[in-house]
């Protein structure tokens, strides 16, 4: 029989979290920690794996949580150092064995340039880096085998300015590139200006023509590069759980679109605005959670969407943090009462951290208190990484305290309907976050700078 929902806090002083006592309570200190963090401590009792301290000056960026590799004996750490991209691999004992594992500049580099997007091949065992050559004129594609040494070599160029940049990987044997060209100046004899009119450059050979749109990657046997015609613009691409579908996220350039490799179709989403893909339904092969704006584009929500019926639900208000657990149930971070409205109008306001977990196939709703206040505006900002193999959610999640915010790493296991408080402190620099391959672990990459950044393994108690 399943525990009871029991949130478990331990250092509840730390959080500025006030509670009842009666005459005969016995006052008992402040818990003791296993580990430090840079901004982070880690709850008493919550096994430690390890704690990393990075080079000096790296910083984590915020949409980089790290990459397990290697049936996870690698962790891949992506960060900023110098002014330049670069990833380290942790491995070894404690996993605490560096190596750089791609970068932009130096003898670890494969060639000189800009990092523009990495993606790991769902067995863990090759890293695709796009690079952008000095200069901006062309995207290189690198291919580098972890299990082998060296920096790896180009498997494919495409010349030209790109407005847009992103890959993914549909297989362990084929990248999806996806670029949107940088749209060409006009000039006289050139796109539909003037013809030349000077005989002794007739024969002057054009200029090659540029690739747009999306790139399939063979990266198996002697390789291959096939373009697939779509008609739309081209954003980074969320793709669905066996790469029918895609979703074109949107940017300044480009609305937000669905496209249909099956049937070769790209269409424009409803939302005309960016939007930020959470999870897709590994049941359902077009079903997705989004991010996106309400109607006054003022605050947001969390929408599930299913494009063969066009059918949308509103799952949370004014969060970021939802996930699919199976057979299209979902798992969302928010407060059962709280109205696009309310979020608008009273963005400091307090409300209770709930979590709710929908089951539309049995037509349930389950309403779980995690015990603690936070606000619309902090709501917002929160996160949620979901582990399949472990049944069970990691969220970031921020409390209103003085002078800064509180930030909570909490997780729930809908197995044992168990809550646990992992590791909280003051919301400076970055938190990143991600599960092992199997769920037993989970790596938290935290700080800046500045203050330095350290990575920490965790083995959350069940």
């Amino acid at each position: 029989m399943p525990r009871s929902f029991l949130i478990v806090i331990l250092a509840l002083a730390a959080a500025g979290v006030a509670s009842c006592s009666t005459a005969n309570a016995p006052k008992t200190a402040p818990p003791p920690f296993l580990a430090r963090s840079t901004t982070l401590e880690v709850t008493n009792g919550i096994k430690v794996l390890t704690n990393v301290a990075m080079p000096n000056g790296f910083a984590p960026i915020p949409t980089r949580p790290p990459i397990w590799l290697q049936e996870s004996e690698e962790i891949g750490v992506v960060g900023t150092q110098a002014g330049h991209t670069i990833m380290y691999g942790l491995g070894g004992a404690g996993w605490r064995t560096g190596r750089i594992l791609a970068a932009e500049t130096g003898p670890a580099a494969a060639e000189k340039g800009t990092i523009v997007d990495l993606a790991a091949s769902p067995n863990g065992l090759t890293l695709a880096t796009a690079m952008v050559a000095p200069g901006g004129n062309r995207v290189d594609v690198i291919v580098r085998d972890l299990i082998a040494t060296g920096a790896g070599n180009v498997i494919a160029s495409f010349n030209g300015p790109y407005d847009s940049i992103s890959m993914s990987w549909l297989n362990n044997a084929t990248i999806a590139l996806a670029l949107r060209r940088h749209p060409e100046p006009l000039e006289s004899g050139v796109n539909g200006g003037a013809p030349n009119s000077n005989p002794d450059q007739s024969d002057v050979e054009p200029p090659p023509s540029r690739v747009d749109g999306l790139q399939l990657i063979v990266v198996t046997g002697a390789g291959s590069v096939a373009p697939l015609k779509f008609s739309c613009p081209m954003s980074a691409l969320s793709w669905s759980a066996h790469g029918v579908y895609a979703v074109g996220q949107g940017d300044a350039g480009a609305p937000p679109v669905i496209l249909d490799r099956r049937n070769s179709t790209c269409t424009k989403f409803h939302v005309p605005v960016p939007i930020h893909v959470l999870d897709w339904d590994q049941d359902d092969e077009g079903s997705f959670l989004y991010v996106g704006p309400d109607a006054s584009r003022r605050t947001i929500g969390v929408f599930k969407y299913n494009i063969a019926t066009g059918t949308e639900d509103l799952l949370g208000i004014s969060t970021g943090a939802a996930s699919f657990i199976g057979s299209s149930n979902t798992i969302t971070l928010g407060n059962q009462k709280l109205t696009f409205r309310m979020a608008i109008e009273h963005p400091e306001a307090p409300l209770l951290a709930q979590l709710a977990i929908s089951r539309p196939e049995q037509g349930e709703l389950d309403v779980k208190s995690l015990g603690f206040d936070t606000m619309p505006e902090m709501l917002a900002q929160s996160t949620m990484e979901y582990s399949r193999s472990a049944n069970e959610a990691a969220m970031q999640i921020y409390a209103p305290s003085l002078p800064v915010p509180w930030r909570k790493i909490v997780t729930y296991s809908l197995k044992y309907d168990s809550a646990f408080l992992l590791a909280e402190g003051p919301a400076r620099g970055t938190v990143t976050m991600s599960w092992s391959l199997r769920g037993r672990w989970l790596a938290l990459l935290d700080g800046d700078a500045t203050a330095g950044t350290v990575m920490t393994v965790l083995a959350p108690p069940r």
